[in-house]
Formats: C-alpha cells, sequence, structure tokens
C-alpha cells in the first residue's frame, strides 16, 4: 500500500483491537505499535474510555494523542482539539428517564467516572459471566446520587428491563443510544452520547489541526463504536473478532486479536 514511506494518521479502538477482553495485550501487538512510532506515523487511541480511563496495560506505548469517551474528546498531546458534553438539562432528564426506569448508571467526565457501588457490583457479575474477567477502568469514584454537571460526555446504562431496542427507540429523536463495547450483554447494558457524535468526528478533528487529508488516516477496530471510524478513515480495517457492523464497512479484515491480527494487519500496510 505504501511505497514511498508517508506519515500516517493511525486509531486505534482499544478494547478488542489492541488489548482482548480480560487479558495483556498480545506483545505482537505492542512490538508493531513501537515499530510504526519509529518510523514517523502518528498513533491515537480511539476509544470509548475517558482520558483517565486508559487502560494501564498501555502503559510503556508511545500514542501522539487520542480520541476519547466515544468522539466527544480529541487530544493531540495533551492539549484538547474538540469537546461534546451533554448540557446540564440533558443530563437532568436521563437522570429522571433512569430513576423512572431502574437503570444503573455510569457517568464519564474527562477526568473521572461516577458510578453507584451497585452498578459496579453488576458490571463485575456480567463481565464474568461474558468473558472470565474483570473490565479495568481507572479513576472510578463511587457516588450516593447522580450529579447534574456540564462535563458528562457519555452515560453508560444497565437496564434491569434488558430493554435497549426500546430505549434506542424512544430517545432517537434527542440522543444516540450505541451498543456497549465492553464485551457484556447488548440487550441490557449500553451507552447514551450526544445526538450525532462518534469516533469519526474526533478523528477529523485530530487531522484537521495537522491539515492531514482523510485519505492519510487508517484505522482499527472492532466494536459497534467503531463502525464511522472504520468506514470514514481512509483505509478502515476490521479485527477478525470484529461484529458484522464493523466488517461490513471495512476494507480490510484482519486476522483475530488473539492470532497477532492487529501486527499481521499493520505489517500488510506497510507501517510497521
Amino acid at each position: 500500500m505504501c511505497g514511498q514511506i508517508m506519515t500516517k494518521y493511525l486509531f486505534f479502538d482499544i478494547d478488542g483491537t489492541i488489548v482482548p477482553f480480560g487479558k495483556e495485550a498480545p506483545e505482537s501487538a505492542v512490538q508493531a505499535l513501537g515499530r510504526a512510532h519509529e518510523r514517523g506515523h502518528k498513533l491515537f487511541l480511539a476509544t470509548g474510555r475517558s482520558p483517565a480511563e486508559v487502560d494501564p496495560r498501555l502503559d510503556g506505548i508511545y500514542f501522539d494523542g487520542g480520541v476519547y469517551c466515544g468522539g466527544a474528546l480529541a487530544y493531540v498531546g495533551s492539549q484538547e482539539v474538540f469537546s461534546s458534553c451533554f448540557s446540564e438539562d440533558e443530563i437532568k432528564e436521563l437522570i429522571e428517564i433512569g430513576s423512572n426506569r431502574g437503570w444503573q448508571m455510569l457517568f464519564q467526565t474527562r477526568s473521572r467516572s461516577l458510578i453507584k457501588r451497585s452498578f459496579i457490583d453488576i458490571l463485575t457479575e456480567l463481565c464474568r459471566k461474558s468473558f472470565g474477567g474483570v473490565l479495568t477502568i481507572g479513576n472510578l469514584v463511587e457516588v450516593e446520587s447522580y450529579p447534574v454537571r456540564s462535563d458528562v460526555t457519555k452515560i453508560c446504562f444497565w437496564t434491569p428491563d434488558s430493554d435497549v431496542v426500546s430505549i434506542r427507540r424512544e430517545l432517537a429523536d434527542r440522543y444516540d443510544v450505541v451498543d456497549n463495547a465492553m464485551g457484556i450483554p447488548l440487550d441490557s447494558t449500553a451507552e447514551i452520547i450526544v445526538k450525532g457524535q462518534s469516533k469519526a468526528i474526533g478523528m477529523r478533528a485530530v487531522l484537521d489541526y495537522y491539515n492531514a487529508p482523510l485519505s492519510s488516516s487508517i484505522s482499527f477496530g472492532d466494536g459497534p463504536n467503531d463502525v464511522e471510524l472504520v468506514e470514514e478513515a481512509g483505509f478502515g480495517v476490521a479485527m477478525g473478532n470484529a461484529c458484522q457492523a464493523v466488517r461490513d464497512v471495512a476494507d480490510y479484515i484482519a486476522d483475530d486479536i488473539l492470532n497477532d491480527g492487529l501486527s499481521k494487519a499493520m505489517e500488510k500496510l506497510e507501517v510497521c
């Protein structure tokens, strides 16, 4: 794909792309990312996690910045180049809806995630049953009640009625409800984001910062919140373990994450 070495802007989902659920990042992926950096390419995370929630298993891997909170925040280095948060009125509405329907919720902000102990227990059990491990989330702060604040980027919720599909329909005119990317059941747990928000918007903000064309971007993803990222990048890669929606829009389908899929794809694209 790349005869002459030109700077590429690489965007990587974390969970299911760099790091398998409940496992360590494959050494092949760590080495491939290091080689890409050494060759002068720009590396960015593109994750549903906030900057404060980045998995410690990525410590030691160099990134030039990141797209966080499903696209609500974008950074180049420590400089914020894009942000999109709920208004306080929207937070009040969602708290009321959640309270009436018995939801458990996690409020994501730039610096921390706010959660009740009861939801921590539910998430722990869901992860244990789904992939036999624990989802590592940094900077969780336990709260007694859900706060009304203007820096909430995303709300993860669990519904006791397993009615995510109907909730998505009911809220469609005001918010986007996307499948969770945590590897747990999609009918009971989902994420509410600002209407029209996506990782692709954050990616474009990063490219605009560098005055780089969309054609210079390569994205790698596996989950429902990676669809726009993979579809809109100059070249989109779906991991072999990706959901069908990501596979459908990808330019290339890599091997499974547990079979060195990320490193093989990066080698094929001649970026490492």
